[in-house]
Parts: C-alpha cells; structure tokens; sequence
C-alpha cells in the first residue's frame, strides 16, 4: 500500500483505501478520497467545511507497466455558506489531480495531448495501442482543438512566406520568428489585405523579409510603412535562373554543339558512327514544330497589330500564358529536353537482379519470380527489358575453337550497366552557372568553360556572372552599375529582370547588406506539408496551425 501510494497523482491531496488487480484484463482498480477539509466556492471563492454528501468519479490515469490504472476517486459536496453567492452547492476542486468534469486525470491528459500533437489522429492511436493509452482518433484530435496557442512578443524580424492548403486552390501565409527560428501565425491566405491587418495589430516589427512577391510588398508597406523590407537573396538568385534560362531557349543549336562536343571525346573510343537516320527529327515531331512555329508567328503578328493578350488567346484558341510566354521571346523557342527522370517500380530490386546476374546468370522468368515473392508488383516486361539491357551491355567476345562444342556462357555483367548522358538544355545550362565552383564535378566544368566560348551566350552569362557575385560577396554598391549594364544590354528578358528589380530597389539593396535570410521560413513550410499531408482530409487551418505553432 504505502509503495503504490506513490503513483498517484498528488499523494497530499488524496488517501489510498485499498485496490484490485485484475490480471486477466490487464486492469488495476484504485479507491482513493480527498484529504481536504476545507473547500472554496468556484464562484464566490469563500471556504467552508460544511459537507454535504459524498460521491464517486471514476478516472483513467497514466498505465502502470502492462496494467491500465483506474482511480475511483470519493471527493465531498460543500455547503457555500456565503448568502450572497448564488451557488448553494458546489463540488471540490483539485486542481492538481483533475480539471471539473473530466474523465481522465491531468497527467494522462497531458500524454494524451502530448501524443495527439506529434502525430495527429491516426498515428496517435496507433502508438496509444502500443503504450496502453488507447483513445480514438476524434479523441486525439479534440485534445488539439481544445489547446490554446501561446502568446508571444511582437517579434523584431518576421519572415513571410506563402505556403498551399490546397495546391492550385487555396494558399495561406506563415509568419516565423527570424531570430528564434518560431513560427508566430498562419494566416488564412495570402492577400495584401489580410497580411496588412495583421501587422497592424502587432506593432513594432523593425525588419520584414520577404520573396519578391508583389502582394506582400504592398501588404508589408500598408500594415508596417516603418518597417525595413528585406528581398530574400535565395529568390533573387532563383529568379536569375529563371531570366539565364529564358535568354538561353534562343540558342538551342548553341547547346547541341556544346553537347556534341563534350560527348564526342567519350564515344570516339569505342563508340561505332551513328545512324544518320536515327538523328532526324520524326514527321511526326516536324510537324508539331512547325504548328508551335505557325502559332508563335500569329501572336506576334497579332500583337504588332495591337491587338490585348486576351483577345490573341481567344482568337487562336491558346491560353493567356502561352501568349506570354510566346511574347516573351524575341526567336522562337525551341523545345527543351527534360531532364526529369520518373522512379520505376523495379528500381528497389535493381540491385538484387543485378548480384544474381553476376553470379548465376538465371533466366528471366525465374528473376521475375523471386521479386515478385519480394513484393514487385510490376510487369514482367519491365523485368526483360533490364535484363535486356544487362544482356547487351556486356561485350561480347568471339568464341575459341576449343569452346566451339560447348554450351555458350552469358559471361559477367558489367558492374554498371551503361545509361544515356543527361542532355544539355536551356535549364541545366542556367543551373550549372549558379552552382558554387567547388561544388562542380570535371565535366560540369569543362561544359561551362565550352558555354563561355560561345559568342552568342557571352552577354548574358557576364550579366549572370556579375549579379551571382554581386548577391554572394554583398556588393550593393556595385548593383547601380548592374542595373544600368542590364537595362542597356541587347536581352530583352534582362530588360525586364533589371526592371523589376527597380522597382522593388530597397529591398533588393538591403538584402545585399543585411544578414537576414527567409531560409528558416522555407524549412518550416517544409515542416508545415509534411504535418499537412499526416492530416489529410483534417488538415482545416486552425488544427494545423495548433500542431504547428505548438509542437516547434
């Protein structure tokens, strides 16, 4: 008795009658009263100890091992003995065992919540299985709602960004401490106004940091006009990949050398001439090109003639964005290769196909057997065709005359069967430029020094270069300069990147000579979809913003 009288939750306030242990079900039943003499009313706050009945709650606490642990607690009704209270009888209080009316002591309440906002509902219910904590997924999720969220100071740097409730549909904003790294709010979307209003409410923001978005530049403008706006440089230099990358789709045939030559030293050894044949363009792909060419001559026909965007896109039947896009160009675009590669579903058994090729050469069927008890759930053609590939990767020597008579042998795969290069596009090609120098491999090195010898890339990769290492070594005094250079250059996308940064010129500057930074607010957007997607169907923004702000 005196050893279980300390596992309960408050050995001063309660007294152990006695207990029952009931083995089969994994229950211990513990019959404990109050110690309390005196009680206050919860209206009047007046003591008195005049009792007037007794009775019994039943509540479930913390499990003890394998046992789940019940008190059955007897606690006093009290006589409120102020005659001006309109409360005549109340119950006792114990606020350090159980909150009124509820059915679970404090603590298990607490590890239920505890449990609730690190996994939302499903999980929740599957590890309480596990912990004798057992309660539904409703449960869990009603234990988030009832929370409150913390108050916080006014923050002295805040980080905005936008992030999707519902990808294409709905979007909102989330606002993090910059100095210690906590999110404050999530807003319900990501307008002017609503951003505006809430920075009305919280004066005392010194410095805001922001993407070059339009929107919460007027909100930050409107709802904190003193505050310093700040453009994150990560989406400056995301937004120069995207202008190197318009600039470059007008030299497709400056890549095909490129890639031609870089290619040329690795095939020359051992590769046999190609087909000619197989480097023309299919009838098929000649004449999409020349339906895209036909359109892109329209818009700008039709454009010249003065015709708005809208009435181009209702006249040819194309969307708004393609007529942009095609406006965009100064020379037709040609069609980029992608660089995207979709997963395979025989990926994950790749490796074990390949050891048992090595070493016993099985046939197809039979590899396709083993992976399929391994869980596959592929096609058997998807099997040959890497089997294929293995098959053909290996070299195939001439037979001896002694091994004439014998059965032929498959011979040993090679250890890395041989994959097509990535093709050098207008994205890969901006990408490489942005890339730290010790960060590139030989290769990548040796096709940026052949991009840079090409004369009609030169312009804007030294525009490209100068703003990488204006935005890298925090050189603002050097961005008027850059400015200038970009607006008189030959570039029409240049043009219109030096333009926007005009006008959006104070926070630009300042980013380039304050040490503040949105990445802490891109890593709790990350955070942020992952508890999003854990609470599908339930992810409403409040519950969210409850497991966000609560759990970091």
């Amino acid at each position: 008795m005196e050893l279980l009288e300390y596992f309960l939750p408050d050995v001063s306030a309660l007294n152990l009658k006695h207990w029952e242990l009931d083995a089969e079900s994994h229950q211990m039943i513990v019959t404990v009263c109050s110690t309390q003499a005196m009680a206050c009313c919860p209206l009047c706050q007046s003591l008195t100890g005049r009792v007037h009945s007794r009775y019994e709650r039943t509540l479930n606490d913390l499990p003890l091992a394998q046992f789940g642990l019940t008190i059955v607690l007897e606690v006093c009704k009290f006589f409120c003995l102020n005659e001006t209270c309109r409360r005549r009888i109340f119950t006792e209080r114990l606020p350090t065992i159980v909150a009124p009316w509820a059915r679970r002591t404090l603590r298990y309440a607490e590890q239920l919540t505890a449990i609730a906002l690190s996994l939302g509902g499903s999980a929740a219910v599957r590890l309480g299985q596990h912990l004798n904590a057992e309660a539904s997924r409703n449960t869990f999720l009603h234990l988030i709602d009832r929370l409150s969220f913390p108050e916080t100071d006014t923050p002295r740097i805040l980080g905005v960004d936008d992030f999707a409730l519902r990808k294409g549909h709905q979007y909102g904003t989330i606002l993090v401490d910059l100095e210690t790294h906590q999110p404050i709010a999530l807003l319900p979307d990501r307008t002017a106004e609503t951003l505006a209003a809430w920075l009305k409410a919280h004066p005392g923001i010194e410095i805001l940091s922001r993407d070059r978005s339009k929107t919460y530049k007027r909100g930050m403008s409107e709802g904190a006009p003193d505050a310093i706006q700040v453009a994150d440089r990560f989406h400056l230099l995301q937004n120069l990949e995207e202008t190197l990358e318009k600039a470059f789709k007008s030299h497709t045939p400056v890549f095909k050398r490129v890639e031609k030559a870089t290619l040329a030293p690795q095939d020359s050894a051992a590769a046999p001439p190609p087909d000619p044949a197989a480097l023309l363009p299919t009838q098929a792909a000649e004449s999409k090109r020349a339906q895209r060419l036909e359109r892109y001559e329209q818009v700008h026909a039709l454009r010249q003639q003065g015709y708005q965007i809208k009435d181009i896109a209702h006249h040819l039947g194309m969307g708004k964005r393609t007529v942009y896009t095609y406006l965009s160009y100064e020379t037709f675009p040609e069609w980029q290769p992608s660089i995207r590669r979709r997963g395979s579903d025989l990926d994950p058994y790749k490796g074990y196909l390949l050891e048992q090729w090595q070493q016993e050469h099985p046939q197809t069927k039979q590899l396709f057997n083993d992976i399929q008890q391994q869980g596959y759930r592929g096609s058997y053609a998807t099997v040959a065709r890497y089997t294929r590939q293995l098959r053909q990767s290996q070299p195939q020597a001439q037979p001896s005359p002694e091994t004439l008579n014998e059965l032929p042998g498959r011979g040993p795969a090679p250890q890395n069967p041989t994959t097509s290069p990535t093709a050098l596009s207008a994205r890969r090609a901006a990408w490489l430029f942005l890339q730290r120098a010790e960060t590139l491999t030989a290769e990548q090195e040796q096709t940026l020094e052949r991009l840079c010898q090409q004369s009609a890339l030169t312009d804007a990769i030294t525009l490209a270069q100068g703003f990488i290492e204006l935005v890298r070594q925090r050189l603002p005094e050097e961005l008027d300069g850059w400015l200038a250079k970009a607006a008189n250059s030959s570039i029409k996308v240049f043009q219109t990147f030096a333009k926007g940064l005009k006008e959006d010129y104070d926070a630009v500057k300042i980013a380039l000579t304050l040490d503040v930074s949105n990445g802490p607010v891109e890593g709790l957007n990350n955070r942020l979809k992952m508890l999003k997607r854990q609470m599908f169907g339930r992810a409403g923004l409040d519950l969210l913003a409850k497991r966000f702000i609560l759990t970091s």
